[in-house]
């Protein structure tokens, strides 16, 4: 898919960096092919209000069944959301959704932050594609 087509994309994912702590850096969880950062509660507010003014949905472990069926299958699925996570998803931009993760950690002082891209069409992205982009956008080597 042409650069162009994600650029809306690309340029959230900067806006959200702008806000995250220099002393918690992206880098790449293979687990779950998706960038993460590792957030300390202090800065919960600094760094979750711009996700809430990037991303037009937010769910939650109680409202996650009112998504669009493949969102919702993704999550459910792949990740299941338990209370106090969220997941914060953009309209399909050419059938690929941009989706964030929040997952405060049990010990309440920290919070894993993760970017992702989910298709929501039959044509599926290759993790490395995922990879690729996220990486590109937030200056992963």
């Amino acid at each position: 898919m042409p650069r162009s087509d994600l650029e809306a994309l690309e340029i959230i994912c900067q806006r959200i960096s702008l806000n995250i702590p220099e002393n918690c850096p992206w880098r790449w969880d293979k687990e779950f092919n998706l960038a993460l950062a590792v957030i300390d509660r202090q800065d919960e507010i600094m760094v979750e209000l711009p996700l809430t003014l990037e991303f037009s949905h937010k769910w939650d472990f109680s409202t996650i069944n009112e998504a669009d069926a493949a969102v919702r299958d993704y999550f459910q699925t792949g990740f299941g959301i338990v209370p106090g996570q969220k997941v914060f998803t953009m309209d399909p931009v050419n059938g690929v959704v941009l989706y964030a993760a929040w997952w405060p950690w049990g010990d309440d002082e920290r919070i894993s932050l993760r970017l992702g891209l989910v298709s929501v069409t039959d044509k599926k992205l290759e993790n490395a594609d995922i990879k690729g982009l996220i990486c590109r956008w937030l200056k992963l080597e």
